[in-house]
Formats: structure tokens, C-alpha cells, sequence
């Protein structure tokens, strides 16, 4: 099993989903704890676009009245780290897609920075 943590961003987006869209997502995430990096289409896909990351993934899945995605990656101690989800139904796919990875980075940044403290903390503390 692989350990899944998730961002404020993402957290809060989950939020505001309907019942039927939480459920589906969750199906996606509990798919990603069992295959990690491993995860194949159609559950999961890499990120095209992004110049700062190489790792970047989407879980991918819809339901009738939505086509939710969630943009994640494997942080630097090779954690399933969510970073924050859409619904790209009716959108340009162009823009939801530029828009979700602008985001994705800017939230990478911030967890590998925290990521770093926490160890440079650990190492201090010794």
C-alpha cells in the first residue's frame, strides 16, 4: 500500500463536491493507495505541460453530470501527494489544463519547501 496525503487545496475542492462526485473520487484515490505509481489508464495519466515538474499525474475519472480530475505526484519521500482537483466539463480543456498544472506547481514548491524544514528540523534536533 502506498501512503496518500493530500493539500489544503485539494482538501478543500473535495469539500465542495456532490455525494455521487466524492464517491468517485475516493474510488480513485483507494486505486492509487493499492498501485501507486503504477496506476494505468483510464484511472490515472501523466500531466503534459508542466516546465517545473516531470512527475506530474491526474486521476481521472467522471461521473454523469461531471468529468472530475485531480493532479498529484509522488513528493520526495515517494508519497501519493493529491494537490488539487477540477471539473473540466463545458471548459476549454486548453485552460483547465494550464490552470490546474499553474496551480499544481505553485503547491509542489510549497510542500517540498515544508518537506525539507521537516527534515532539516529532524536533523537538527539529533
Amino acid at each position: 500500500m502506498w501512503n496518500v496525503e493530500s493539500s489544503k487545496e485539494y482538501d478543500a475542492w473535495f469539500l465542495t463536491l456532490d455525494e455521487e462526485s466524492k464517491e468517485a473520487v475516493l474510488q480513485r484515490v483507494l486505486l492509487l493507495k493499492q498501485f501507486g505509481p503504477n496506476l494505468p489508464r483510464p484511472y490515472a495519466d501523466i500531466l503534459h505541460g508542466s516546465k517545473k515538474l516531470k512527475n506530474l499525474k491526474e486521476l481521472r475519472n467522471q461521473t454523469q453530470q461531471h468529468i472530475l480530475r485531480v493532479s498529484y505526484y509522488f513528493d520526495s519521500e515517494r508519497k501519493a501527494f493529491l494537490l488539487t482537483g477540477g471539473d473540466k466539463k463545458g471548459k476549454d480543456q486548453d485552460k483547465f489544463y494550464k490552470d490546474l498544472i499553474a496551480e499544481s506547481e505553485v503547491i509542489v514548491e510549497r510542500h517540498e519547501k515544508e518537506l525539507e524544514n521537516e527534515r532539516r528540523n529532524k536533523n537538527d534536533g539529533k
